[in-house]
């Protein structure tokens, strides 16, 4: 009878939102939990229209921010970096960083495991393969690259094995739920090395009817939000918005699509957030 009495409990355990084992230890949040059943979907049917194929354009111009001699041929005389990616897909990004001689690591998460399989197929250079988990998360370790699958809102310091030196948030910020952005923002602060820099990009749909101004992934973000997430925050020094980028006009291939669901103006908005040095 108590055999049965802790079975049952531990199905309990196993099926509630915040999955634990018998013990209270924490597991992997499973795929059908109500934060990630709508990624599982996308990813299972291919709907990956946030997803490119090139090295982000605003990486590309403003990595130095937050990477000491990013794709410079120079040697680096530095400590490596540890940069991190919230959702991170399979973007093409990882990889490139992760060949860089001024990055000691590469750390993203995702909470669909089609995901980090395709980034792990695609990259097989890093040789990525499983290894123990680390409480929440599920963890699949490279060459300098570590990909965690589990819930963003389970991890903290300990999960992502330390804190971080750099972030870069491109498609992040934009795809959580409005009101999840203040305790998303409290996971990145918690993650955040003192003196450490975020790589923040955005989108602001700027003109369209209502119903397409406030529809989403990717959810509008304009520079007055990013100002009141972050400006607030006890460990911010300061937010400096680098560039906004006319989408539609960046991007003609993509006008169709917009138009067609309301949106006239659609600007791509990039901020770099320095935490202070303490």
């Amino acid at each position: 009878m108590m055999l049965i009495q802790k079975q049952f409990t531990f199905l309990c355990l196993m099926t509630s939102e915040v999955a634990t084992t018998a013990f209270g230890i924490p597991q992997p949040k499973d795929e059908t939990s109500n934060t990630l059943s709508r990624w599982s979907k996308r990813w299972k049917d291919s709907m990956l229209g946030w997803h490119k194929s090139d090295l982000h354009h605003f990486l590309k111009k403003y990595g130095t921010t937050i990477i000491p001699n990013f794709e410079s041929t120079e040697t680096c005389t530095e400590d490596g970096v540890r940069v991190f990616f919230p959702l991170c897909g399979k973007t093409v990004d990882m990889g490139v960083l992760a060949e860089e001689e001024s990055i000691s690591e590469v750390v993203g998460i995702d909470g669909v495991t089609k995901a980090l399989l395709e980034f792990s197929d695609e990259n097989p250079d890093l040789q990525i393969k499983k290894a123990e988990n680390v409480g929440p998360v599920e963890t699949f370790v490279g060459k300098k690259i570590t990909l965690l699958r589990g819930d963003f809102f389970d991890i903290d310091a300990v999960a992502t094995g330390g804190k971080f030196d750099s972030i870069f948030d491109r498609a992040s910020l934009v795809a959580i739920s409005p009101d999840l952005r203040e305790k998303y923002v409290d996971v990145i602060g918690k993650l955040i090395k003192p003196g450490g820099k975020i790589l923040l990009v955005t989108f602001d749909r700027r003109v369209g009817t209502d119903e397409a101004k406030a529809a989403g992934p990717p959810y509008s973000v304009n520079e007055d939000t990013v100002r009141k997430l972050y400006e607030g925050q006890d460990w911010v020094e300061r937010v400096t918005m680098l560039e906004e980028l006319d989408e539609l006009a960046n991007d003609p291939s993509s006008k169709q699509r917009w138009l067609s669901q309301g949106l006239s103006s659609l600007y791509e908005l990039c901020f770099i957030i320095e935490a202070k040095k303490k």
